[in-house]
């Protein structure tokens, strides 16, 4: 029975384990865009990071789903890319928040619905308000109707209509 995986940082389960190295290297290639001056810099961050929390047991190892090598250095994701995005926000705000819109984890609390579509309001009126409907379906016979209207609360087809 294999032993299930959690996150050194956050004591969540792991189940589409991404090492550090692999989320690493998409950091690199960011940073060589941006500001190729830093990566040095992150290099030692990354070195630092893996062996503050590398586990010294060769039990305690986990299957990248990316590289398919296996890591001692367990923590999900997440954990790694909002410590990568605080030490890059001490170096730079602006870039910082490219991290994490690129990683899109949520880090600066707007929330994912604003960022997938412009959501339209739902308006809500008064019975009454709004009497015509384009189309529908009819509430007496069923039909999918394009001319219903309201009345005495149902939304009625126009033969429907006809027949009160």
């Amino acid at each position: 029975m294999e032993e299930t995986k959690i996150c050194k940082l956050c004591l969540e389960p792991l189940f589409n384990f991404i090492c550090i190295d692999c989320l690493s290297s998409s950091i690199k290639k960011f940073l060589i865009s941006e500001r190729p001056e830093l990566l040095e810099e992150f290099n030692s961050f990354h070195q630092k990071f893996s062996k503050f929390f590398s586990s010294q047991t060769l039990e305690r190892k986990a299957k990248c789903i990316k590289c398919l090598r296996f890591f001692d250095t367990i923590v999900c994701p997440y954990c790694y890319i909002n410590e990568v995005f605080w030490w890059l926000f001490e170096k730079d705000t602006k870039l910082a928040r490219k991290i994490a819109q690129l990683f899109n984890f949520d880090f600066l609390g707007t929330g994912y619905i604003l960022n997938l579509r412009k959501a339209d309001p739902v308006i809500i009126v008064e019975d009454g308000e709004n009497d015509i409907s384009e189309i529908g379906i009819c509430e007496s016979c069923g039909q999918a109707c394009d001319d219903l209207k309201k009345v005495n609360g149902e939304w009625l087809c126009e033969s429907c209509r006809e027949e009160i």
